[in-house]
């Protein structure tokens, strides 16, 4: 009988190499302070220490730490929050940092009634990068990269100011529809039989304003007339902040706006999320953004099944575009039709047809991807 092989996840990146050996320290930054703890390459607490975040204090904890040996890897949590200018000061030295989520600590010691302080978090943050040398890197880089991107924080300043503008408007509408709600009856009775707020905000603005009203709703006829005027601001807002990512989009050279179902948004919150797609193989990229399902087998040997399922982690905001892509596809792309009707006629239920589709558009945005990334770095050579 043939014997079943696995195939693993390939080499790892041991820090225990003649090219990597050496310490790790873990950061746990705050505003205005951090807390360092140097850990062997056997997991053991060395030291720990207390900085404070400015120049000063970041040249302080390199010669502390150097002096208990040579450093493999810097883990900082929240790389591109409050550990930002601890990360940018380490990558400008040439250091190998990585970006801890602060969601990896928090689960495993604390569960045991550790308790929680500035120094067991670091403790924690440095053995996280030990024990998980494949970390990503600090602002999402890839190779011998260093430091953040310039194109990329643009980008992402501006999507951020999107989603801000977002949020904003939403919480507008919600108020101006629950003052809609309590208008009179004979008031209400005038605006378009429509669940949307802007269409009967419109109409309520060209009422007639000579008829007088009760106090409370004149004030609430003032307001929604205020509203009105808000959201209309932040949709002009908007559509600068996507003509700005367009223009991002373009310099970055990304193709990715040709594939059917992505548009400058989608295109500028994908570029923001992956950052460097070098750092990601093409099942890495999978497993990062959930389309690639989660095993799910038991008593596995030769002949047995290999079960998968759902995948309810990875980056959710990527794994929605993916699934608007799919969506939008599944109505005028005869390729992705195809992909979900096989799907279907191989058993599959409607939601695990779809999810088969975004799995495959998954591949397709990375080699987009990544020929885009390739045929950005061969510029200079060619201008050259």
């Amino acid at each position: 009988m043939r014997r079943a092989t696995k195939r693993g996840p390939g080499p790892s990146h041991l820090l225990i190499t003649p090219d990597h050996a050496g310490n790790v320290v873990g950061i746990d930054p705050h505003k205005q302070t951090l807390t360092a703890t140097v850990a062997d390459p056997r997991g053991g607490v060395v030291a720990s220490e207390h900085f404070r975040v400015s120049g000063d204090g970041h040249r302080a904890l390199e010669a502390w730490a150097k002096q208990f040996g040579a450093i493999a890897r810097w883990g900082v949590e929240g790389a591109a929050g409050w550990g930002r200018h601890t990360a940018m000061f380490l990558t400008g030295r040439g250091y190998d940092v990585r970006d801890v989520c602060a969601n990896r600590t928090a689960r495993n010691d604390r569960a045991r009634q550790r308790g929680k302080s500035d120094t067991l978090d670091s403790e924690r943050i440095a053995r996280e990068v030990l024990a998980h040398p494949l970390l990503p890197k600090a602002f999402k880089r890839a190779g011998q990269d260093h430091g953040p991107d310039e194109r990329h924080e643009l980008l992402a300043i501006w999507h951020n100011r999107r989603q801000s503008i977002l949020k904003s408007r939403q919480h507008l509408v919600n108020e101006a529809e629950y003052l809609l709600c309590e208008l009179p009856l004979e008031l209400r009775e005038q605006l378009p039989a429509s669940k949307a707020v802007r269409p009967r905000l419109t109409a309520l603005a060209a009422r007639n304003r000579r008829r007088r009203y009760d106090p409370p709703t004149t004030l609430r006829l003032r307001m929604l007339d205020d509203y009105r005027a808000q959201i209309a601001a932040l949709d002009r807002e908007e559509k600068q902040v996507i003509a700005q990512l367009k223009e991002l989009v373009h310099a970055t050279g990304s193709t990715l706006s040709e594939l059917c179902g992505l548009d400058t948004r989608s295109v500028a919150e994908l570029l923001v999320e992956v950052g460097d797609v070098r750092r990601f193989t093409q099942g890495g990229f999978a497993r990062f953004n959930a389309t690639a399902p989660l095993p799910a087998s038991t008593a596995e040997g030769p002949g047995e099944p290999v079960r998968h399922r759902y995948n309810p982690g990875g980056n959710r905001r990527i794994n929605a575009v993916l699934h608007r892509m799919a969506i939008t596809q599944l109505r005028c792309e005869p390729r992705a039709q195809a992909i979900y009707a096989n799907a279907r006629a191989n058993g599959h239920t409607k939601k695990e047809a779809r999810r088969v589709l975004k799995r495959h558009l998954s591949d397709v945005v990375y080699r987009r991807m990544i020929r885009d990334q390739a045929s950005l770095l061969a510029q200079p050579l060619l201008a050259a």
